[in-house]
């Protein structure tokens, strides 16, 4: 329960609480106009000082870290059951917490020039065994419960209002499931396993998603399309080793198909020749029929008309003439019979060397047929050896694949225990489940006229937590189902023998609330806190505070906390306006 906020900045209002329900009320100056607000009065600015008191981390953007406050401390004086405690904070030392008034014992301290203090980590070690049980060995465990977690919920910041289950938006779901889980008595041990499931899900998907964008395509493919790929290249590895058993080297490989190209162009060559030969011998043998027996009659005819015309040179006698004209005849005869047998003779030659050159191409060909170039084998080599590589490529990748795959399927397993684990807890745990739903239900009644409904569902990503309050949907339903949150929260542990005793809530909860629910929330609230003996400090601007004539019971002064802060300049918590 804290007693007293102040600081030794000259200008600050210091705050006194009591024990119930604590009003702090903005009033609005007599002199100011229309246009100043009461934003800036410190209202937000006292909770956020009572959060980072209670260890809170301090921030660039904290308010201790402003320039203008960073150098001066801001204390609180508190109960921790039944122990006296003081402490100070200095936006000049985030760490430190300076101890003015403690238990002997109560935490490790340390001493320097002659001023006590702890570090801020033992400081909210101690605050969470004597708030909510924690014990050390908890606190350390990786996304266990801790005592920011926890107490968020009873103190929450100007952003913790969209939700009841989250005291700021951006908190994670095993934030939220945790803190809860170990806030309304349920196994958290359970919740935060299916943190770790999340995460290996997260892990998994970005794997899948990385191979199908083709950023991990060397890694990860699908199973059904790389089976395949397998087998097709398992197939061409055997009949590349197939191929390389059957292979014969011949080392002249290149030299024999050269001279087998050789013989191929002479062959042509020589056809060439002798087609040109046989023709030119049919013509010979055309010209030899032609030359027929000497036709003496045709020479007399030839000699009388020449006698006729020329009688002058006719000077030799006929039987000379005719002699002559047989032996041209004879001659001619027999050269056309020698260049026949010439051209005979050399198509005989060719024949021959024809034959011969065929059968060494024959020869030639029928080796090459049953060999190969050594180049031939090495390259048959290379391209098995690069397939057998691709082929342990693949091996790797279906190994890969097919394990994720395994991996996909053993979570979905694990989900499913998990969430059988978690139903049996629940199971075991109704009565402390039946007594959170009922008490939301209570006090929720207590504001409209049906009860509001608290659901914990068990689904298979861990607890989902629900809530509604019937009727018309509005910004102002949604802040009173935070308000019987926190209120069923205080409820829950009003009897553990270490409990929070403090709940907080800034004027934010009560915007757009209607006027005659504020007066219900803030009667219920002093009820609630004077039955369970619990601290409620609320926040409000003046002309907010609703009319409460209804309710004799309810004494304003009795509530009222004795801080003035007004809209003014110098009205304000800390008596200045600063950046």
């Amino acid at each position: 329960m804290i007693k007293k906020i102040y600081s030794d900045h000259p200008r600050f209002k210091s705050v006194k609480f009591h024990s119930g329900l604590n009003l702090i009320l903005a009033e609005k100056d007599s002199k100011s106009t229309d246009g100043q607000t009461r934003n800036g009065a410190g209202k937000s600015s006292l909770v956020e000082i009572i959060s980072t008191l209670y260890g809170g981390d301090l921030k660039k953007t904290s308010l201790m870290k402003a320039k203008d406050l960073s150098p001066y401390r801001f204390g609180m004086d508190i109960e921790l059951n039944g122990n006296p405690v003081a402490i100070e904070r200095s936006g000049d030392y985030p760490t430190k917490i300076f101890v003015k008034k403690m238990p002997e014992n109560f935490l490790p301290i340390s001493e320097l020039d002659g001023e006590f203090f702890c570090s801020n980590e033992d400081w909210v070690k101690r605050l969470g065994h004597y708030c909510f049980g924690l014990s050390d060995s908890v606190a350390k465990i990786k996304n266990g419960p801790t005592f920011r977690s926890l107490f968020s919920y009873f103190v929450r910041s100007s952003k913790g209002f969209d939700s009841p289950d989250k005291w700021f938006s951006q908190q994670s779901t095993c934030s939220v499931q945790v803190s809860l889980s170990y806030l309304l008595k349920l196994d958290w041990k359970i919740a935060r396993e299916f943190e770790g499931v999340r995460q290996k899900d997260k892990l998994i998907k970005a794997l899948k998603e990385a191979s199908n964008e083709g950023a991990l395509g060397d890694i990860l493919g699908s199973a059904s399309d790389l089976r395949t790929e397998i087998l097709l290249k398992k197939s061409r590895v055997e009949k590349l080793k197939s191929a390389l058993e059957n292979f014969r080297v011949l080392p002249e490989y290149q030299e024999k198909e050269k001279r087998a190209s050789d013989i191929t162009r002479q062959l042509a060559g020589i056809s060439a020749d002798d087609t040109t030969d046989k023709e030119w011998l049919s013509q010979l043998e055309r010209a030899l029929e032609d030359e027929s027996e000497v036709d003496t009659a045709r020479v007399g005819r030839l000699f009388n008309e020449a006698m006729i015309y020329v009688p002058e040179m006719v000077a030799r006698r006929f039987d000379e003439v005719a002699a002559f004209h047989e032996s041209v005849v004879r001659n001619r005869r027999e050269h056309l019979q020698q260049e026949m047998s010439d051209i005979s003779e050399r198509i005989s030659r060719r024949y021959a060397e024809k034959e011969a050159l065929d059968k060494e191409r024959s020869e030639i060909l029928s080796l090459l047929q049953a060999h190969g170039a050594l180049d031939q084998y090495m390259k048959f080599q290379i391209e098995l050896a690069k397939h057998e590589a691709e082929l342990v490529q693949l091996d790797k990748k279906l190994e890969a694949t097919e394990d994720l795959d395994q991996k996909r399927s053993e979570l979905k397993i694990g989900r499913h225990n998990l969430q059988q684990k978690m139903r049996i807890d629940y199971s075991e745990r109704d009565e402390a489940i039946s007594e959170a739903i009922i008490a939301f239900a209570e006090i929720s009644s207590n504001l409209y006229d049906e009860p509001g409904k608290f659901i914990i569902d068990p689904t298979n990503n861990g607890p989902k937590f629900e809530f509604d309050i019937p009727g018309k949907k509005s910004t102002g339903k949604s802040r009173m189902q935070i308000f019987c949150f926190d209120m069923m929260l205080m409820k829950l542990w009003a009897n553990e023998p270490n409990r929070p005793k403090t709940l907080v809530h800034d004027s934010i909860i009560f915007d757009g609330v209607d006027e005659r629910q504020i007066a219900k929330a803030l009667l219920l609230g002093a009820e609630m806190a004077e039955k369970h003996d619990i601290q409620y400090i609320v926040t409000m601007n003046s002309d907010d505070m609703p009319d409460m004539s209804n309710y004799p019971t309810f004494k304003l002064d009795n509530y009222r906390v004795d801080l003035k802060i007004t809209d003014t300049d110098t009205g304000g918590l800390f008596g200045f306006r600063f950046d």
